[in-house]
């Protein structure tokens, strides 16, 4: 099922690549002053509603948007028309979309309000109200106005970050480092972040050439193939030579694994994902890659490719286009997943809607098609064929073939309406096929089919009573679905009381509970309910468990409130957990760094002051460990901690480190001082690359 996963989700960039472009002109815009009070308004697909506000200078302005129904993002511009800021929070098509801005000028400021997907063809509502609007706060004049002095300050770090690199002895902490700073500096000094992958790019083939086959192989043989990876990647948009030279001139040591096939399957990906980076500036390049690529094996990347192309250029696209589909005649699709993967998605970009589907604003070339109409038909009647042909082995065991015909019924599943407008009377058939492969071999799937659509289509106590007659082996796995979805309807009382009354393990019904619980607190969130929340983590029995859901909601507290009540939440929390000043456990350390980044928007000074005793206690594991090393998990690595393992300690490092570079937009100076206290150069060299990265290319 994990091949399918990615089949799907490439289907659904394909889909995605041109309605994209089919939506690019929004459908209507509107302006209208923002006033005091909340206002309510309707906004559909492509709607873009503008809002103006006139502003004295030295002011901070938030504003919330009160999402219902809409996953909307909301952009700000200054009186000059200059792009301030982009917000959209991770909370969906419901709750609050907190904004703010600081007018570093006098005039009129615009905020627009568009839903986020452009494929959304939902219309949804939203109430737009003014939290607050009052004299900036020094903290917050020195961020909206000393960008650029604080971006020199993070781009004079990287000198010093010159210095500690060399002393690495670790190749993936150098490696990593190289890449970093390379980005950080393009833009502003080319030469050096070209130095900086060139750097990278040596440091892996002499990782490779050093690699030892008796020691840590299956380890460094990832950890090599994920740091290849990322450095041709990194290459690729700013030297595509370079990028292809380090792919052909490093040669991988033996899979660990064994596995060839997935071996070359990842180079061909490489190649093309590069031949893709580099569509916009030489699409004939491209060609030439994909065209080489093509020679050896028919890869699923190639459809990406051919999507890059065909925005490019549409006469390449067409000669790769054709040269896919002579290929792809000729398979067997059934013998490899990869390849009807590749069948699938061909016949998706090349398809040509129904006649009198709206035609994009953009032009309706977008939308011509690029092959031959039959050429698309007879390739969607091949993977039909094939896919309805296939035969469940005895046993009902796992086979290649399986998973073939398992992409290709998805796959042509996935078109929907569509697929009978190609092949009448075909989605009957895969559906019929799709069944089959389901319910095969698992009695009790027909079973759980027929009663979740008892719990879809009936009331709770209907549903509860057919489920009471169900099979015992799959009773509670019912009763917890319809617990589920009363719960998400709203109806948590009922649900618990679902939960309580008809599953029979304790611990499903204890875990069900607690995920209850955990789901209330995280809609109280998203509703901007603050306070309710932290009153129900307060009831929480341990401090563990406190702990855990305070590091999962702390960057929701504020936005959305005035500064002195978010202030006195980020305080209420902290409370919870306990008086020390210093973490406890894990679980409270990871809750303490994340309300160190909730309380850096509001206060610096605080920040910093729960922040400096986590230096001393970071300082204080890292030597800790290296006494332990060898008598449990390793933490070290040619003598420097390694960051990359997942450990305790490494965890703690990297949090700590994001959360100096939060905290240095709103004092530079006091982070770096901050980062000089920590004693390991490599702990330190990650703390300056975050401080540089949150000053030079600043995320929201």
């Amino acid at each position: 099922m994990g091949q399918l996963t990615v089949i799907l989700l490439a289907s659904l960039q394909i889909c995605c690549l041109f309605s994209v472009i089919a939506n690019a002109q929004a459908r209507g815009s509107s302006t209208v002053p923002l006033g005091p009070a909340p206002t309510e308004h309707q906004i559909g697909p492509g709607e873009i509603n503008a809002y103006t506000i006139t502003l004295e200078e030295n002011t901070y302005l938030q504003v919330v948007v009160d999402q219902h129904g809409v996953d909307v993002i909301v952009k700000t511009y200054s009186p000059d028309g200059k792009t301030l800021g982009e917000f959209d929070s991770p909370n969906g098509s419901e709750g609050p979309e907190p904004v703010s801005l600081v007018a570093a000028q006098a005039g009129t400021y615009r905020l627009e309000i568009m839903p986020l997907n452009p494929q959304d063809t939902a219309t949804g509502r939203y109430q737009i109200r003014i939290v607050e609007q009052r004299k900036a706060t020094e903290q917050e004049l020195k961020s909206s106005t000393n960008r650029e002095a604080t971006k020199a300050k993070g781009l004079a770090l990287l000198g010093e970050v010159d210095g500690i690199i060399p002393e690495i002895r670790s190749p993936q902490t150098r490696i990593r480092a190289e890449m970093q700073a390379a980005q950080l500096l393009w833009g502003s000094d080319d030469k050096r972040a070209q130095k900086y992958l060139a750097d990278a790019a040596n440091d892996i083939k002499e990782f490779i050439g050093a690699i030892d086959l008796n020691t840590d192989y299956s380890r460094d043989y990832n950890t090599i193939s994920q740091l290849r990876y990322e450095t041709i990647m990194a290459l690729a948009p700013h030297d595509a030579d370079a990028a292809l030279n380090l792919l052909y001139s490093t040669k991988m040591p033996p899979d660990p694994y064994g596995n060839q096939r997935e071996r070359v399957s990842q180079e061909s990906g490489l190649e093309l994902a590069v031949a893709d980076q580099i569509a916009r500036n030489d699409p004939r390049r491209t060609l030439e890659i994909a065209r080489q690529s093509l020679k050896h094996r028919l890869s699923p990347s190639l459809i990406n490719t051919l999507a890059q192309l065909r925005q490019q250029d549409q006469e390449l696209a067409i000669e790769l286009g054709n040269e896919i589909a002579t290929r792809l005649r000729d398979e067997k699709l059934l013998k490899n997943s990869e390849i009807a993967s590749l069948a699938i998605n061909f016949v998706r970009l090349c398809h040509n809607p129904r006649r009198g589907q709206r035609q994009s604003p953009a032009g309706p070339s977008q939308f011509q098609p690029f092959l031959p109409e039959n050429t698309c038909h007879d390739l969607a009647q091949k993977a039909l064929q094939e896919a309805l042909s296939f035969s469940l082995p005895a046993g009902n065991g796992y086979t290649p073939e399986r998973d073939a015909a398992w992409n290709l019924l998805n796959g042509l599943q996935s078109f929907g309406p569509e697929l009978d407008s190609m092949l009448p009377g075909s989605m009957a058939s895969v559906e019929k096929k799709l069944a089959e492969m389901n319910t095969s071999g698992n009695p009790n799937m027909a079973v759980i089919q027929r009663y979740q659509n008892t719990i879809n289509n009936n009331a709770p106590d209907a549903a509860a009573a057919e489920i009471a007659k169900a099979p015992a082996e799959v009773r509670d796995q019912l009763f917890l679905q319809l617990a589920n979805r009363t719960a998400a309807s709203g109806d948590g009382v009922r649900a618990r009381q679902i939960v309580n009354d008809h599953i029979s393990n304790a611990f499903n019904r204890r875990q069900a509970l607690t995920n209850f619980d955990q789901q209330e607190m995280y809609n109280a969130i998203a509703k901007g309910k603050i306070e309710d929340a932290l009153r129900a983590i307060a009831n929480l029995r341990t401090p563990r468990e406190r702990a855990n859901m305070l590091m999962q909601i702390a960057r929701q507290i504020g936005p959305g409130q005035k500064r002195a009540t978010a202030l006195n939440l980020l305080e209420q929390a902290r409370s919870l957990l306990g008086p020390s000043v210093q973490a406890q456990d894990q679980e409270q350390m990871n809750a303490l760094l994340e309300l160190i980044k909730a309380f850096a928007r509001y206060d610096s000074k605080r920040a910093f002051e729960l922040l400096e005793p986590l230096i001393d206690q970071l300082n204080d594991l890292c030597t800790a460990a290296r006494t332990l090393e060898g008598f449990g998990t390793n933490n070290y690595d040619n003598d420097e901690l390694d960051l990359q393992t997942g450990s305790s300690v490494a965890n703690v490092a990297i949090q700590l480190s994001g959360a100096l570079g939060t905290l240095a937009i709103a004092n530079f100076e006091r982070a770096k001082l901050t980062t000089d206290r920590l004693r390991l150069p490599e702990v330190r060299l990650r703390a300056y690359l975050d401080i540089a990265q949150q000053t030079i290319q600043p995320s929201r």
